[in-house]
């Protein structure tokens, strides 16, 4: 008997969106640093036949495996609805293992990367095995369905790029930052001398052959750092309440938002430093910012989805104002010392990009949702 189809279920502008930029971030991590393309003498293929490496370590495999297992899920997802579950399995699993096997041929051209066979086996299992957690293992547990309902009970429709940004608001938080939740502090980040990177040595050097000063940041004062903490916070709530419909419990989902920030930048300190200091950033200036943005942003949670967008685009306006014309607080250097010799360092600066851009494209979604009319807001 042959295999029955899915259920019939549209397929979510969300899934879409993460699927575009999980592919876009694979690309990156794979090619990463784009430089210095050359003919080694070796053909894009010949790594399928090679000796499996000599040193092989558990968080490798695990990295490799993890990494693809979002993009099988994504792509099992994606893929129409009316086709077999096997059929779905097996097109999500082959087209993860493609792109893995192009990312793999194309390092040969990169003097900095290694193509490997054992990376392309294991980052087939992984997508095999997200696509299988798709397509068998969900629909059983019914969890798919779930979230389905919550999402047509709770979200408005058409806001699929706004649930990405939800959901990349904790990774963004991972990146270490002069003040909690201070994403976005783009100009004392890139032009302060502590941070030694090539992009600090390019622009210095622009700076000094232009004649143009370097801009002098103050220090962030703690007056400063809680309006900072606050005003994220406050525009962060605004954006998920910029998309929920009218009967959407707003006060939990807040408070949801809020722990799943608090838990990324654990996770980043004690990835960092150890388990030991995962609670380093709760003192009590800290903790005392995030209540009081807690305390502007939960009875905002009330207005109206326009109104909501409105709002949380000048508080995020007003947090990015403050944060790119501060300097980076007293351990900031040390903890970027840290972050970037740990374990984070095969993201090769991904959290960095997204800390960077993440509170500008909420920027300018939020206003282009305060200024839509009508359903078909984006």
């Amino acid at each position: 008997m042959p295999t029955p189809p899915h259920p019939a279920r549209p397929v979510s502008r969300f899934s879409r969106y993460a699927l575009t930029g999980y592919v876009l971030l694979i690309v990156y991590a794979s090619l990463y640093p784009f430089s210095e393309w050359r003919w080694q003498g070796l053909m894009p293929f010949d790594f399928v036949l090679a000796p499996l490496p000599r040193f092989i370590t558990a968080s490798d495999l695990l990295i490799n495996v993890g990494g693809y297992f979002p993009l099988g899920y994504l792509l099992a997802r994606t893929l129409p609805a009316r086709w077999s579950r096997v059929l779905s399995w097996l097109v999500a699993s082959i087209l993860a293992s493609a792109l893995s096997f192009t990312m793999e041929s194309t390092q040969a051209f990169l003097p900095m990367r290694v193509s490997s066979n054992l990376d392309w086996l294991t980052n087939s299992l992984g997508g095999m095995l997200g696509a299988a957690v798709c397509v068998w293992l969900l629909p059983r547990l019914r969890l798919a369905a779930l979230l389905r309902l919550w999402r047509e009970r709770w979200f408005a429709p058409h806001v699929g790029y706004g649930l990405l940004l939800l959901a990349l608001w904790p990774v963004a938080l991972l990146w270490p930052a002069a003040v909690l939740f201070g994403t976005g502090q783009i100009g004392p980040t890139l032009l302060q001398p502590a941070f030694e990177t090539q992009t600090w040595r390019i622009l210095s050097a622009w700076f000094v052959n232009s004649g143009l000063q370097l801009p002098d940041f103050a220090p962030i004062s703690a007056l400063r750092q809680t309006g900072i903490t606050a005003s994220m916070l406050v525009s962060s709530i605004l954006l998920l309440t910029a998309l929920l419909r009218p009967g959407a419990p707003r006060l939990r989902l807040a408070l949801v938002l809020t722990l799943s920030g608090l838990f990324a930048v654990s996770l980043s300190a004690a990835l960092s430093f150890g388990p030991d200091h995962a609670l380093a950033w709760a003192t009590v200036p800290t903790l005392r910012s995030v209540l009081v943005g807690l305390m502007i942003g939960l009875p905002l949670t009330y207005l109206p989805p326009r109104w909501s967008a409105a709002a949380g685009a000048l508080s995020l306006l007003l947090a990015l104002a403050w944060i790119n014309f501060s300097g980076p607080g007293p351990y900031y250097a040390l903890n970027l010392q840290s972050w970037s010799q740990g374990l984070f360092i095969r993201l090769y600066g991904l959290p960095q990009w997204l800390s960077w851009l993440w509170p500008f494209a909420a920027l300018i979604y939020l206003v282009v949702r305060a200024l839509s009319s009508g359903r078909h807001n984006p």
